[in-house]
């Protein structure tokens, strides 16, 4: 897992020309103007989702973790927690979603905060909830860039 401001992406380039590529439309991407929804931007190997939600209590947010994506979340308004794990061979809540790339957990280890402008990259040994509320309910525009691994 990585957690770091926009402004220091390139840092992350040698991950891949994939991850290079979202971060560059990270960058040059008005978010204000863009509506939510799902958006292509390399066919499977690079998928947008712009989404807009309040903040939700522990009980209503979902501990995922997937196999064949990393996930690059940033805030670009806002600002929540994150629950975080290494998955370490924990027992899924669920059994793998092949289509979805989504299995679900029942506990993670960590909190991490996270404001507007950063962002996080999760890997396939991440477990990871988002939308948890950081203190009080709050309004986020989130863009969650999927970046197929090879």
């Amino acid at each position: 897992m990585i957690i770091d401001k926009l402004e220091n992406c390139e840092r992350y380039y040698g991950l891949g020309e994939r991850f290079a590529k979202a971060f560059e439309y990270l960058k040059a991407t008005d978010f204000s103007k863009v509506e939510p929804g799902k958006y292509p931007l390399d066919g499977d190997a690079l998928k947008i989702a712009v989404q807009e939600y309040e903040t939700r209590d522990e009980a209503d947010c979902k501990i995922e973790a997937h196999k064949r994506y990393a996930d690059i979340q940033f805030i670009y308004s806002g600002k929540e927690q994150m629950g975080i794990d290494s998955y370490t061979g924990q027992e899924p809540k669920t059994p793998y979603n092949e289509e979805k790339d989504v299995w679900f957990f029942d506990k993670y280890e960590f909190l991490l905060p996270v404001g507007e402008g950063s962002f996080t990259i999760f890997f396939p040994e991440d477990i990871h909830m988002p939308c948890f509320k950081l203190g009080e309910k709050s309004n986020v525009k989130k863009v969650v860039m999927k970046v197929l691994l090879d």
